[in-house]
């Protein structure tokens, strides 16, 4: 890691230090998280645990799947166990994940790492449409709360007055929207030759191309299967966390749906693992669907930090297994 790398990594976790000092400075362990971790339901979290698992082997299998177009084949152990591994570098070094799951599975079954990040970068786009389609239920599903998360109601979604213009929001977003996506296709245009201008139609070309890739994939029903199927377990995991609290056991699965929602946006934050930016959006999640933002901070930590501990520990020794090469399957 060179000297800007590092400078970006301890801004970056600086701000996840932050951001969790000031989430949690007035959150007491002896009051209220040690009596939460002493009154969940473990049954609930062992399950939790199992849909997360699940879903890193499902997105293990899809990696297969997007590599049959160019005649690579991975054993589904090391494909499996390489996505942990990615899972447990991002946890400790942003970004890192994509780069590190790439070069595991390249030692151990000899595929070029350029093809296997151009498979990462077609996952991203099509977890982007994902993500697009647990929003759109997200709104359907909890409108008046998704109003409440963009105004920054502090009161939650019973506050919300459909007759106030809240309403108008989304239509707002839209707007601006378009009116953003006709300006950046004006600048584009106007100045092309410009080198900014350059790799950023580079870098659009290239989304464009990985677009275009997932139309070769051989067994198509199967890669949208696995692709659903993983979010699907995703909002499953979220739904078993909380049940496991007793703070958010009341939540319904709507609930979850819009939590999860929020809670992916707050993980695009470019700290270890999301913290901070999870927590934060949980909290505004929690109080934009009319509950206490002060057990949004409890699951949050209680929920991210069991996760990413497991992340780690599957990942470290995912790593160990497929490099050992004591398993080959």
């Amino acid at each position: 890691m060179n000297i800007r790398k590092t400078i970006i990594y301890l801004l970056f976790l600086g701000l996840a230090v932050f951001m969790m000092w000031y989430l949690y400075k007035d959150i007491s362990w002896e009051n209220e998280l040690k009596p939460s971790l002493m009154n969940a339901s473990w049954g609930w979290i062992i399950v939790s645990f199992i849909l997360g698992y699940s879903a890193t082997v499902v997105r293990g299998l899809r990696w297969n799947l997007m590599l049959e177009p160019m005649g690579y084949k991975a054993g589904w152990w090391t494909s499996i166990h390489s996505v942990a591994f990615g899972y447990c570098m991002n946890n400790l070094i942003p970004r890192s994940g994509e780069l590190a799951r790439c070069t595991l599975l390249n030692r151990a079954e000899k595929i070029p790492v350029d093809k296997l990040i151009g498979t990462v970068i077609l996952e991203r786009i099509v977890d982007f449409l994902m993500l697009g389609v647990v929003i759109l239920l997200a709104f359907l599903v909890k409108a008046d709360a998704l109003n409440a998360l963009l105004n920054g109601s502090d009161e939650g979604a019973t506050a919300v007055d459909p007759n106030s213009g809240s309403g108008n929001v989304l239509l707002y977003l839209a707007i601006a929207g378009l009116a953003g996506l006709v300006g950046a296709w004006w600048v584009l245009r106007t100045f092309k030759e410009h080198r900014l201008v350059k790799k950023v139609s580079s870098f659009l070309k290239g989304m464009s191309e990985g677009i275009r890739t997932i139309f070769k994939i051989k067994r198509q029903f199967l890669f949208w299967l696995c692709s659903l199927g993983i979010w699907t377990l995703w909002l499953l995991m979220a739904y078993c966390s909380m049940s496991a609290l007793q703070e958010t056991a009341h939540l319904s699965f709507t609930d979850t749906i819009f939590f999860t929602a929020a809670g992916s946006l707050g993980m695009i934050a470019p700290t270890p693992g999301g913290a901070g930016g999870f927590h934060l959006m949980a909290v505004l999640a929690f109080q934009a669907l009319g509950y206490n933002g002060e057990a949004g901070k409890i699951y949050a930590l209680v929920s991210w930090s069991l996760k990413t501990a497991l992340d780690i520990l599957i990942g470290a020794l995912g790593f160990v297994l497929v490099t050992s090469k004591k398993i080959k399957v």
